[in-house]
């Protein structure tokens, strides 16, 4: 088989040619890169949009902790539990007499 050669700058250089199956080779491959690219590009895109999501509800979530943590250390003194045993259970101290509203 002889390939048809061309002189450029003096020299002899194979000529190529592109048939028509390489061509259609070539823009097979070009379409599966291009798609996967683009599925590639759209899953990035929702991890994105999921990772700012679930960072958004982190913070949420961590301030939740910080108010009751606060809220435990608040329960848990003296003051508040007495406060409370009066308000709720109507208790009373040794020599106090409880007065109450009429409804």
């Amino acid at each position: 088989m002889k390939r048809a050669c061309r002189k450029i700058n003096g020299q002899n250089r194979p000529r190529v040619r592109l048939r028509c199956g390489t061509l259609l080779i070539l823009c097979c491959v070009v379409a599966v890169v291009g798609s996967s690219a683009w599925q590639i590009w759209k899953l990035h895109s929702q991890v994105d949009g999921q990772l700012a999501h679930l960072n958004q509800e982190k913070i949420t979530l961590l301030e939740q902790e910080k108010n009751l943590q606060a809220e435990i250390v608040q329960l848990n003194t003296p003051s508040f539990i007495e406060k409370l045993a009066r308000e709720q259970l109507g208790l009373v101290k040794r020599g106090e007499i409880l007065i109450s509203p009429k409804n």
